[in-house]
């Protein structure tokens, strides 16, 4: 039971890291070879559409014309594959999806390290997103180092 438990485990992480490179990979070829680069293309609504409608009924839902715009953004908010590569191998894509809502791009490396470092469920990484986590962080790390350097505060005031 161990060793098929294992090689399960083992096979849904491999088809996991694959699937969201594939993902990356739709987005990378979305905005760097039909919309040329650009991060939003005038006619950039009409490919997506597009992309979806002919990949969505060979390929299935996966690839209908929202999940086709999550591709694309996840490749313009994570542009260096050996980031996504690096990071994301014990994330799924719904975890990704959550990162993709967070707009400050240092609250989403953070976030995807500590999801993937502290092994974070999606709840809890929703959750933790939700709750502004980060920010609640780096204000106490503000106020620790006030508290640390009171003359500091003086200096400035």
């Amino acid at each position: 039971r161990q060793i098929i438990e294992q090689g399960r485990r083992q096979a849904y992480i491999s088809i996991n890291a694959s699937m969201i490179q594939t993902y990356w990979n739709v987005g990378r070829r979305i905005v760097e070879e039909e919309q040329h680069g650009e991060v939003r293309a005038g006619y950039g609504e009409y490919i997506a559409k597009n992309v979806a409608k002919n990949l969505q009924a060979e390929y299935g839902n996966a690839f209908n014309y929202r999940n086709i715009c999550y591709f694309r953004k996840f490749y313009l908010c994570f542009k260096d594959i050996e980031i996504v590569n690096a990071r994301v191998h014990n994330l799924t894509w719904t975890h990704i999806r959550h990162l993709l809502r967070v707009d400050d791009e240092k609250a989403r490396l953070w976030y995807m390290k500590e999801a993937s470092s502290q092994l974070w469920s999606t709840r809890e990484l929703e959750r933790n997103i939700n709750s502004q986590y980060y920010y609640r962080l780096q204000r106490n790390e503000v106020l620790k180092a006030i508290e640390n350097n009171p003359n500091e505060q003086e200096d400035n005031v």
